[in-house]
Formats: C-alpha cells, structure tokens, sequence
C-alpha cells in the first residue's frame, strides 16, 4: 500500500502520471497535490460513512452504496481527460499534440503550442525505442532511478504504518476514545491529515519541493525521539503513564502525521513523476510501484519481530535512525524541480 496504507500505488502512479504530463510547470505541483489531498479527502469521507454506520445493521451496504456516485464522477471525468500532449508528441503525432496542449494552455498561441510541442518531440525522439532494460544500462537515468526508488522506499521504511498501529492506544491513554472507539479516532487523523495536506498543496508551487521535503522529513525525525523517549522513559522527570507524558505521545503522533503529510505523502509521487525521463517513464514508474509495494511488505513482515525484540520505544528509534539517512540521501539527490518543464528537467541528467 501506498502512502498511509490507504492508497493504491498503481491508481496513484497511473493518476500521477497523466496528471503530469498535462499540466503547466507553474502549477503542475499543486496539481498533484490535490491529487494528493483528494486521496485523504475520500479516505476521511470512508471514515466518516464508518463512524456513522458502524452500529447500524446492514451498515456495510451504505458504505459501498456511498462509492458508486463518486464512481460514476471519476468515469464521466476521464471521458474529458485530454491525452497527454507528451506521449502523442514521442509518438509523432504533432497535430493532436497540438490540438491536446491547448486544452491545458487555452491563452497560448498556436506559434507558442507549435514550439511546445516541437521542444517535447526533439527531446524525445529516442523514446519510442526504449526499452525495460534501458532505466538499468543507461548512465543517464541511474540517479533519477535512484531519487524516484529513494523517496519509495522511505516513504514507508520510516514507519508511517507502524506509528498509526499505536494510534488508538496513545488516543485512549489520553482520555479521547475508549478501545472500542478507534473509527472515531480514525476520523480526527483524517481531518487533521487532509487540513496538513491542504498546507502542501498551498506551498508546494512556492516553497519548491526540496524545503517541504527536508522540513517535513525533519518533523518526522523529531517526532520519533520524542515518541521513543516518552516511551523508554528517557525524558527527564517525566514518564509514558504520567499526564505530561500521554500529552507528549499525543503531540508527537500528530507531528509525525503533519509532517508525513508535506513531505512524503504528496511530495514522492509528485518527485516521481517528474524526474523520470518520458522515454523510460512508464517502466520506471512500474519499478516505483514495486519498490512502494515491496517497502511495505517488508515493514509488515519485520514489524511483529522488531515490535517484540525492540519494544515501542526502539521501534521509534529505529524508524528515527532511517529518517535520518532518508534526509541526507534528500540532500544529497533531489533535486528541485520547481517551476521547470518536464524537458528542462530531463536536462538534468544529460
């Protein structure tokens, strides 16, 4: 699963990258951003139809029946979906590149569509004979592979599934929900998610993506400690039971949330999307897909043996000590890619 394990990797990265390949450079982060805050806006609303049908007989039926609306928006909105103007121009097809790109720039010119799309096809004119194997031997995709399976793979290495388990317990110790009450607290994480969502959506395009990474991976890390800390009883004249301490573990959850939801949660796919060269996208946005997948697998099938060796504050030590190697591989290859065209940042890697 993607994300916090309530996303489809692959409708994510299909979503992502039709998305991208349609939208202008000014706006193209805050595009998918809202993609992104779409996402938790109908994980919130799934909760909310929960909570409120959850001690209804027969509930189960409102909950699949609220889908189909929803459904039937997302079909009729893909019949108006233009084709991406990218793909149609690696395939040499110019005048329907044209006629597509100007449903994404109505104001431009035909002489600025007509120069749009020529830049898209001579920078892609070796794309329709890649192949699968080209993201591994060619020199130049090496560190866009590297950035796009990095940020896979810490998105879920840092533990965003494992935190959320501990959710209900640190809720409840703190007064908010008894154990049987966890959809409740379901939606308040999904609230509080989708209003920090909202936050890198307004920012994404301003701030640029390496600032919202950094800032937003450095709040998980801190987040961790403290987690860890009140957990082991390592924080001086407080302890996990006393009420400094459950309000700690109540800060710290909800800092790790905010702090997933700039950074990680929309900031991965969006990076993925872009950095990839078109010519290889589709295959490296596959690998992605796997890498997600497979992080995932990896947490869920180490996590009862760490939980059980390392108790609840070494696990958040250990998720802290990844964090902290996520953010200086970050700083290392990410590039920014704010405000340029997807072609300017093929150039990158040239």
């Amino acid at each position: 699963m993607c994300g916090d394990c309530s996303e489809t990797p692959t409708h994510t990265c299909l979503l992502s990258s039709v998305t991208m390949q349609c939208s202008p450079p000014a706006v193209r982060g805050v595009l998918i951003s809202m993609k992104e805050a779409f996402i938790v806006g109908g994980i919130l609303l799934g909760y909310l139809i929960s909570y409120l049908s959850i001690s209804t007989v027969g509930g189960w039926r409102l909950i699949y029946g609220a889908a189909v609306p929803l459904a039937l928006m997302l079909v009729a909105g893909m019949l108006y979906l233009p084709e991406s103007p990218r793909w149609l121009a690696l395939k040499n097809r110019k005048s329907e590149a044209v006629a597509s790109l100007s449903r994404t720039l109505p104001g431009a010119t035909p002489g600025v569509l007509a120069a749009e799309v020529a830049g898209m096809m001579s920078t892609e004119t070796a794309g329709s004979s890649s192949s699968f194997w080209m993201v591994f031997t060619e020199p130049r995709y090496r560190r866009p592979l590297a950035v796009g399976l990095s940020l896979m793979f810490f998105q879920q290495i840092t533990g965003q599934p494992s935190v959320l388990y501990y959710a209900a317990r640190i809720f409840q110790d703190a007064g908010f929900a008894s154990a049987d009450s966890a959809t409740g607290i379901s939606v308040v994480l999904g609230v509080f998610k989708l209003v920090m969502t909202g936050v890198a959506v307004a920012t994404v395009d301003s701030w640029g993506r390496r600032p919202l990474l950094l800032v937003g991976v450095s709040g998980i890390v801190a987040s961790l400690l403290i987690l860890g800390g009140v957990q082991g009883d390592l924080v001086p004249f407080v302890t996990a039971s006393s009420d400094i301490g459950i309000w700690m573990n109540v800060g710290a959850l909800l800092l790790y949330v905010g702090a997933y939801q700039v950074s990680f949660g929309p900031i991965s796919w969006l990076l993925c999307g872009e950095v990839f060269p078109l010519s290889v996208r589709g295959s490296a946005l596959a690998l992605a897909t796997i890498t997600n997948f497979a992080s995932n697998f990896l947490v869920s099938l180490c996590l009862p043996s760490l939980q059980e060796t390392l108790g609840p504050s070494g696990l958040y030590f250990a998720f802290a000590g990844v964090g902290v190697f996520a953010l200086i591989t970050i700083q290392a290859i990410v590039p920014e890619t704010k405000g340029k065209s997807l072609e300017e940042i093929e150039r990158l890697w040239d």
